[in-house]
């Protein structure tokens, strides 16, 4: 089976709400507003349901969480009598919650979710409830990105041109150690403008931008990939007259878990334990190392 490794990043309205706070206890909130969308999952304005979730494992203590989500898909057709019907399908996907790593594992369906944008854009409705609401925070959830394969240097080279590049960033509040001097730039700029989200923009519309990955632009590379964020590649690629975009997300990193595909079924006989060994078998797939990894 394969999964995206999405990373979950809870920004408050106030971003000095999480200073001095402690990590295990915020990162619950995002638990309970899972658990929460069980009972009262997000519903459009007409108040059709747009996504059903399941949690088949859950203990509080380990943070072990495992379940199925569904989105709502409408199927269309003709009963043996000739009449038209229309009844609503909702395809299962695992999911498996990674407290560490603050990742969610979610079983790649392509024909549900086209990209894995959508995929983080669908659990931001999921958990963006009452309950993060009522501490005054919401989830942001990323994809996080191939270490080496199709990776942002490998995009840019197949430019010709690159005209801009754009990073819209995440400012840390739940990671533990990261890049010290880009979790510093972003915090700062956090406090002194109330920001939640940091865009940056390198620009040249007459030549080929001159990016170096062993300059700032590797430490918000390396963010980006890790789940802090995304990017944008806009310019010309080499033999091409067309204006092109590539986004980050053509790199998202795929999780493959070897061994038979599992079901709704499997699932609810799993034991927190199970959920465990399961994630930490994966972990180093999509882990968010400490400020001493070097730039990739």
């Amino acid at each position: 089976m394969n999964f995206y490794a999405l990373r979950v990043s809870l920004v408050a309205t106030e971003p000095q709400l999480f200073v001095g706070k402690n990590m295990s206890k915020d990162i619950l909130s995002f638990e309970d507003a899972l658990n929460h969308a069980v009972g009262e999952p997000p519903k459009n304005e007409q108040g059709h349901v747009l996504f059903s979730i399941k949690v088949s494992v859950y203990d509080r203590k380990t943070g072990a969480m495992a379940g199925m989500v569904a989105k709502a898909k409408s199927l269309h057709g003709h009963d043996s009598d000739f009449k038209e019907y229309s009844v609503d399908d909702y395809p299962p996907m695992v999911w498996f919650w990674d407290r560490e790593q603050q990742v969610i594992l979610l079983e790649k369906k392509t024909n549900v979710f086209s990209t894995p944008s959508a995929a983080c854009k669908a659990f931001e409705k999921i958990a963006n409830n009452y309950e993060l609401a009522m501490l005054g925070i919401r989830a942001e959830i990323e994809p996080v990105l191939n270490r080496d394969e199709q990776n942002f240097w490998e995009e840019y080279d197949k430019f010709e041109v690159v005209q801009s590049v754009t990073f819209e960033l995440t400012p840390p509040n739940l990671f533990g150690e990261t890049e010290k001097e880009m979790k510093k730039a972003l915090n700062d700029t956090a406090r002194s403008t109330n920001a939640n989200k940091v865009t940056a923009i390198f620009e040249n519309k007459d030549k080929k931008l001159k990016l170096k990955n062993d300059s700032w632009v590797g430490n918000l590379v390396s963010w980006c990939r890790k789940g802090g964020g995304h990017w944008f590649l806009k310019g010309y690629l080499h033999g091409k007259k067309t204006q092109m975009t590539v986004k980050s997300e053509k790199t998202a990193k795929i999780v493959h878990m070897k061994g038979q595909g599992i079901t709704e079924v499997t699932l609810t006989n799993y034991a927190p334990h199970d959920v465990k060994d399961i994630v930490e078998l994966y972990r180093d797939d999509y882990r968010y190392d400490d400020g001493n990894e070097k730039v990739s």
